[in-house]
């Protein structure tokens, strides 16, 4: 046997700041599995959470008090803190290379990039987000960043093409390596009549469900719009839930009573916790994701991974994901009149969501499973 092909893997360590508190600890967890499927020894640094029981990685638990209500510069402090001390302690104990989750493409995003590679490991980046959703032109240390990371990776063609077009010719390394589903978290879910028991849900309706931060660019207010014109619809039910800041709701709320669809429209407001997730998941008949920009979307993939077809604007990397209406139903782009007239469709052809959801499932399970992300991720991690 050649020594190339005796040879260990090189050690990983991948570093992820938001963890449970934004749902990405589904997605790391995920990613680590994948990379010790490929033989890699594989260390996280990330935020407390559930899926750190029977983890085969080790995990190193860290970025606390990070979030919250203290004063802004306090927590920028601790993550200053809590990077260095993650960067180091990977250096520490063997590992070549660091992987990093980019989403704001600021000054710390640079900071532990350059430091990773002043302490002699190379680096690859997942480039969730090229611009802020909230700001789509602010990316100030895009250049910088491609030009200390080894490696910047896209999860579909239009997000690589837009970090190219912003890049504008700077040097850079990048790659398109998909992301996976989210299968393996949820091994036995519940059936649709279950989850609506669990969380008091009319049996005998259709349901749909917006789940997630509803940020202005996720479209919650083109939803609702299209709603209106089925407020006297008795079998239709609207279930939003997630976290949600107190200003948000009040217009949400205030919407819906002002346009007679209280009865139409039930407001699951907080954190969902990771033992519910299933439930919400699995409750409704169709997911929606009204969405005015998104590079990548967990709630889809969520979604389709627990067999549930979504209802989506039709932007190119959700249509990557659903197909032509193949295993979804796609919508103009902040056009509620449309938007409405699909929900219409599904009330007079609700039969129609079984073929829908089979083919879901299917492309989750099949197309998007983790050991392609993981053997392409190693490929890299071995070229580098």
């Amino acid at each position: 046997m050649s020594s190339t092909a005796s040879s260990p893997k090189p050690a990983i360590a991948i570093i992820e700041t938001i963890g449970s508190h934004g749902g990405m600890h589904y997605y790391t967890d995920n990613q680590a599995h994948a990379l010790v499927n490929q033989g890699h020894p594989t260390t996280l640094y990330s935020l407390p959470a559930s899926t750190d029981a029977g983890a085969r990685y080790r995990k190193v638990d860290t970025f606390r008090g990070i979030f919250g209500r203290d004063h802004r510069a306090i927590r920028a402090a601790r993550l200053l803190r809590d990077l260095t001390a993650a960067v180091f302690s990977a250096r520490a104990s063997g590992a070549r290379l660091c992987i990093f989750h980019l989403f704001r493409m600021d000054v710390i995003e640079l900071y532990m990039l350059r430091l990773c590679r002043l302490l002699g490991m190379k680096s690859m980046a997942i480039v969730h987000d090229v611009a802020r959703l909230d700001q789509p032109t602010q990316r100030p240390q895009l250049a910088r960043i491609a030009a200390a990371c080894d490696l910047l990776i896209a999860h579909n063609s239009f997000s690589q093409a837009a970090l190219l077009a912003a890049l504008d010719g700077a040097s850079a390394r990048t790659m398109l390596i998909p992301s996976g589903n989210y299968v393996s978290q949820f091994p036995d879910p519940p059936s649709k009549a279950q989850a609506r028991e669990r969380l008091g849900l009319p049996q005998d309706k259709l349901v749909i469900l917006f789940f997630g931060n509803p940020r202005r660019e996720k479209g919650l207010h083109i939803l609702l719009e299209a709603m209106v014109a089925h407020r006297d619809e008795d079998r239709l039910l609207l279930l939003v839930a997630g976290k949600m800041k107190p200003e948000e709701e009040a217009e949400y709320r205030a919407f819906a009573d002002g346009h007679g669809l209280n009865d139409r429209i039930r407001f699951d407001i907080g954190h969902v916790d990771d033992a519910d997730v299933a439930a919400y998941y699995c409750a409704p008949d169709i997911v929606a994701l009204p969405y005015l920009r998104i590079y990548e979307s967990a709630v889809a993939l969520m979604a389709m991974s627990l067999e549930r077809p979504v209802l989506a604007s039709d932007l190119p990397p959700i249509r990557d994901v659903i197909g032509d209406d193949l295993r979804g139903l796609l919508f103009a782009p902040g056009d509620a009149q449309a938007l409405s007239v699909r929900i219409g469709e599904l009330l007079a052809d609700p039969a129609r969501l079984a073929g829908l959801a089979r083919e879901a499932a299917h492309y989750a399970r099949h197309d998007r499973h983790w050991d392609v992300t993981g053997s392409m991720l190693s490929a890299q991690a071995e070229s580098l």
